[in-house]
């Protein structure tokens, strides 16, 4: 009995070599048609805030040109801004820009940490494809538990005291005016 006939081993060549074009190009498509709209903020929630807990920042991450930096002494006296993230992550980088743009408002009155666990060079060559100014740290050590999340992108506002004032997890627009105005008239400032 003949297992393999002419045509299952030319259907089985057909479909190699047509399923990685329909999963690639598809992933394309999506990537560049539908995460378009995010790339300006459309489509993405503001986050839901205040949430109150409380967290230790004693936790070394590193500068994507290898100094340690400890994120209690870097954000201390301000509303530390930190941000879980990967270049290969979509929602990631569909709330990068206005990441970006809530950086440019209050650059100075709020720490932001944008950390990855990518290599540096990895990162140093997102950043300046896109022309992103955000600091973005890597981290070697695992975050303290109570910044633990189970998926990308987690962000957490944290008060100069320790106190977690918004844990989000997923995509968001950083940059809509709910955030702006929490920011203004709600979050400890250094």
């Amino acid at each position: 009995m003949n297992v393999m006939s002419k045509a299952s081993v030319a259907g089985f060549i057909i479909g190699f070599i047509c399923f990685p074009i329909i999963v690639f190009g598809g992933g394309y498509l999506y990537y560049n048609f539908f995460l378009d709209d995010f790339d300006s903020g459309r489509g993405l929630n503001p986050p839901e805030l205040p949430v109150e807990e409380s967290v230790n920042l004693d936790w070394v991450v590193k500068s994507l040109d290898g100094v340690e930096v400890n994120l209690r002494d870097y954000a201390q006296g301000k509303t530390l801004f930190l941000n879980f993230w990967a270049t290969w992550c979509p929602p990631c980088v569909a709330e990068m820009p206005s990441i970006e743009k809530l950086y440019s408002q209050f650059g100075d009155s709020l720490a932001f940490v944008c950390v990855s666990q990518e290599s540096a060079a990895m990162l140093k060559e997102f950043m300046k494809e896109k022309k992103y100014s955000v600091p973005v740290f890597y981290a070697d050590t695992p975050s303290p538990q109570e910044l633990s999340a189970a998926a990308l992108p987690s962000t957490f506002i944290i008060a100069s005291d320790g106190k977690i004032l918004l844990k989000h997890v997923g995509a968001a627009d950083w940059a809509h005016e709910s955030v702006i105005a929490f920011f203004r008239d709600n979050a400890p400032r250094g």
